[in-house]
């Protein structure tokens, strides 16, 4: 065997889909182990049966059909029945080929494809539980963190109240670092309710023009020391999601204020909505909400780690609201996406039109 041959038959041999060659009288010339194992026979075993008893007569007429006129055909969600009765869920791609021989060109085979998806399946959800595990550890690890911080606060300021000839003015200090970490402790647990699965049922046609109005209000009302320009624009009329409007609003809430944080002195912020209708997300036209702001800029480095739990670029942030806003976009089917180009800062907001 020449290398060609070997490393196509090792291609051919590992490959996670499962291929049949037959000729046009459906005798078997290939079969690799992925095909043999959906079976579940072998080479040996096939070969020895009748080709109808090998898929069952409904499969067998679709192949017969497809040899006849000679063009391809898939077959969606089936479910093979192997020797001990065990089902697997597959989609079959049924090929009629060609051959050229002496300039003339004949249909000789038909190949066979088999899609595993029970263990396409499985490997997507063990990946998707290897990238949830790494983010709660991710998240246990940086709550456990900043936990810690505000409890020895806690711990110090006690710890002075009640030692011996201590002053009635330490006394006060004390009090109100207690008050203060406490009230961060509290805030740090609040936050992750919005974490919580949602009852989708629960969710209402929500205008987005109206949810940015009132985030926008509350951001100016505790912005009002900065020289900052804050413009809303939008392209159309009336934007509405099904989603839950108290949740939205934290978001907005989040990402422009985040702008305004971003701007040392003066500057300007832009929110812009408009409608996508040249691209799908869940077969449906996408809202697209543009938070666009003129401040200091996010590196490229930074702007890959934003959205990942306790990770901030603030002296004093928490490095948790990136991650919830996140979070809460998917529980409507959306996404967020940060870009700087030129220290213009853009947080695009992706979500399904109701």
């Amino acid at each position: 065997m020449n290398n060609d041959n070997l490393f196509e038959n090792l291609a051919l041999e590992n490959i996670l889909e499962g291929l049949l060659l037959c000729d046009k009288n459906l005798n078997l010339k290939y079969i690799n182990q992925e095909a043999q194992s959906l079976i579940g026979y072998s080479e040996n075993q096939i070969k020895k049966m009748e080709f109808k008893n090998v898929f069952g007569e409904k499969i067998f007429d679709e192949i017969i059909l497809c040899i006849k006129s000679q063009s391809p055909k898939i077959l969606r969600d089936i479910f093979l029945i192997d020797k001990f009765s065990n089902e697997i869920n597959v989609h079959i791609f049924i090929n009629p080929t060609i051959f050229v021989s002496n300039k003339k060109t004949e249909f000789e085979y038909v190949l066979i494809q088999l899609f595993n998806l029970e263990g396409r399946n499985v490997l997507y959800k063990q990946n998707k539980f290897d990238d949830e595990e790494k983010i709660m550890s991710q998240l246990f690890h940086g709550l456990a963190h900043e936990i810690k911080n505000p409890l020895a606060g806690i711990k110090g300021a006690a710890q002075i109240i009640n030692s011996n000839n201590v002053k009635k003015d330490e006394i006060i200090e004390c009090s109100k670092i207690i008050e203060s970490e406490s009230e961060r402790l509290s805030k740090l647990v609040n936050t992750f309710k919005y974490l919580q699965p949602s009852n989708k049922e629960s969710f209402e046609i929500v205008d987005i023009s109206e949810a940015i109005k009132d985030s926008i209000k509350i951001c100016e009302l505790d912005s009002k020391n900065k020289n900052i320009s804050l413009s809303y624009e939008t392209f159309t009329e009336s934007l509405n999601i099904k989603a839950n409007k108290e949740l939205l609003k934290i978001v907005f809430i989040n990402l422009i204020k985040n702008a305004y944080d971003s701007i040392h002195k003066e500057g300007s912020i832009i929110v812009r909505t408009k409608l996508n209708k040249k691209y799908k997300l869940n077969k449906k036209n996408f809202i697209i909400i543009e938070i666009i702001d003129n401040g200091k800029g996010i590196s490229e480095s930074d702007i890959k780690k934003l959205f990942k739990p306790f990770y901030t670029t603030k002296k004093s942030g928490q490095g948790i609201g990136l991650f919830i806003s996140q979070k809460i976009i998917n529980k409507f089917n959306g996404y967020i996406e940060a870009v700087c180009i030129n220290k213009q800062t853009i947080f695009t907001v992706y979500l399904p039109e109701n």
